[in-house]
């Protein structure tokens, strides 16, 4: 018994300095710069979360934008972009706008002692966490979604609704029960999302990248607090790298429709910083 806890605990961590996430199909490919993000299709139509399907998005966005034509390196590298994905690192990797889940999560990290090349963080929560691990980390925030609008313009609707409610991927049948304009966060069709909450007033939001890319868009978003085991960091880290300490979030959809929408952040400071923190030397 003790052979095979051993033999599981060594298998593992081999998997994890080979493969991407556990996913057995996506090899690390070998001097090359590895992009480290969830492609799993949850839900009941088995889609991909929008967050995750944004990094791949974004970062191939970032590449063709900075004229990079081949992903080869000097030697094999990995590389966060978008989402709460720092937790789940199991090799040394460059870390360019990603954030942690939850705040606990951090000191486990810690004892991976992995060697992180840190450019940029989601916000100041998840610096100060790498900090306390004993990382070096700049002052250079923002989720990569932010830039989304620097490479897609969006197909806006002639009549714009005056809500969108973005909840939740498990309760989103019962939003559309309740009677509510829904947009699911499990899509295969991320230019359908930001054309949807492009075209709509306000967005109520459960999804924070359905707060980000809203607000990106100068749409003005609400927080629909029906949050991830009720905990708040990885919302408090993006609102918070934008100087908003205190912000709107509400417990019902009738609620966010009865509280004035909130001011939009001015973003364009923190995209040219995360524009020049892009890791651009990394590659071959």
């Amino acid at each position: 018994m003790i052979k095979k806890i051993l033999l599981n605990k060594w298998t593992k961590k081999i998997a994890g300095r080979l493969i991407i996430f556990g996913d057995y199909k996506r090899l690390i490919r070998p001097y090359h710069v590895n992009l480290m993000y969830f492609n799993e299709k949850i839900g009941p139509e088995k889609k991909p979360n929008v967050g995750d399907l944004l990094s791949k998005v974004t970062f191939h966005y970032l590449l063709n934008y900075k004229g990079i034509k081949s992903l080869k390196a000097k030697r094999t590298i990995r590389i966060t972009f978008i989402g709460s994905v720092i937790q789940f690192l199991t090799a040394d990797a460059v870390v360019y706008g990603s954030g942690f889940l939850f705040e606990y999560v951090a000191e486990k990290f810690g004892k991976k002692k992995l060697k992180l090349d840190v450019r940029a963080v989601r916000g100041p929560l998840t610096r100060e966490k790498l900090v306390e691990i004993g990382y070096d980390v700049p002052t250079v925030y923002g989720d990569p979604a932010i830039l989304l609008p620097t490479f897609y313009t969006p197909v806006i609707s002639a009549e714009k609704k005056d809500f969108l409610v973005i909840p939740h991927w498990k309760t989103v049948d019962k939003y559309i029960e309740m009677g509510y304009p829904v947009l699911s966060p499990l899509t295969d069709d991320w230019q359908n999302f930001i054309n949807e909450i492009a075209s709509a007033k306000l967005i109520i939001s459960s999804s924070l990248h359905g707060v980000i890319i809203a607000e990106a868009y100068g749409v003005p978003a609400i927080l629909l607090d029906e949050v991830e085991k009720g905990n708040l960091f990885k919302y408090q880290d993006y609102y918070y790298s934008t100087g908003r300490k205190e912000f709107v979030r509400v417990k019902t959809v009738e609620e966010g429709l009865s509280v004035p929408a909130p001011s939009l952040p001015d973003l364009e400071r923190m995209k040219q910083g995360l524009l020049d923190a892009f890791p651009k030397d990394i590659f071959k």
